[in-house]
């Protein structure tokens, strides 16, 4: 007997279908009838969960040592493969994509290492460390299944897949953040200056470098 909804995350799986992790299970809720159906984590109590509604999938880690990425279908609930990465302690979070056989995933101290899969055939595509950082969300662009936006309680990052046939690279993209304020600090390039207009008023601008004593 399994009750109560943890916030850590939900989704549906289908139309009509919304599912969430509770202790060792996850539940599957039919909005409609209001039937309940249980999916059990056999080695213990569920960490990260993510579904996708196109696919009709959902993926789950345990919480042991050396955790487990299980990817179920829907609605059969029957174990579809099982991606075992490098993760020593526990996953944080799992993203799908909208499109294609990929799934991203985080893991949690002491190696905090973001990796891309390809979970129809296995395959760890590419992954990155960045030591120390917790992230609070996970996601990929729906139009693009090679762009990744990564959450921090202080940053934004937009992480591409770099691909070369069958090579695979995570290249960071910080993003600016307004301040406190809302206001956006302009960043001065004493090289590269951006230009505001096509066709300034003014003239061209030009890097500090370049202007020698002129007012």
């Amino acid at each position: 007997w399994v009750q109560g909804f943890s916030d850590k995350n939900f989704g549906f799986i289908n139309n009509r279908t919304v599912c969430y992790p509770c202790g060792n299970y996850i539940l599957f809720l039919d909005i409609q009838t209001k039937k309940t159906t249980a999916l059990q984590c056999q080695t213990g109590r569920v960490g990260a969960f993510a579904a996708n509604g196109n696919s009709q999938v959902l993926a789950f880690s345990d919480r042991k040592l050396n955790p487990i990425i299980y990817i179920y279908n829907f609605p059969e609930l029957s174990k579809l493969t099982e991606l075992k990465g490098n993760a020593q302690l526990d996953y944080t979070l799992l993203a799908f994509s909208f499109t294609g056989p990929y799934l991203a995933s985080y893991s949690s101290i002491p190696e905090f290492v973001l990796s891309v899969w390809n979970w129809q055939e296995n395959i760890l595509l590419c992954s990155e460390s960045q030591p120390g950082i917790t992230a609070t969300s996970l996601s990929f662009n729906p139009m693009n299944w090679q762009q990744l936006c990564f959450v921090n309680e202080s940053f934004v990052t937009i992480w591409h897949i770099e691909r070369n046939n069958d090579e695979h690279h995570l290249k960071q993209n910080p993003v600016k953040l307004p301040d406190g304020q809302g206001s956006m600090s302009p960043h001065k390039d004493l090289f590269f200056p951006v230009s505001h207009s096509e066709d300034p008023y003014h003239g061209p601008d030009l890097p500090d470098s370049a202007i020698a004593g002129l007012v």
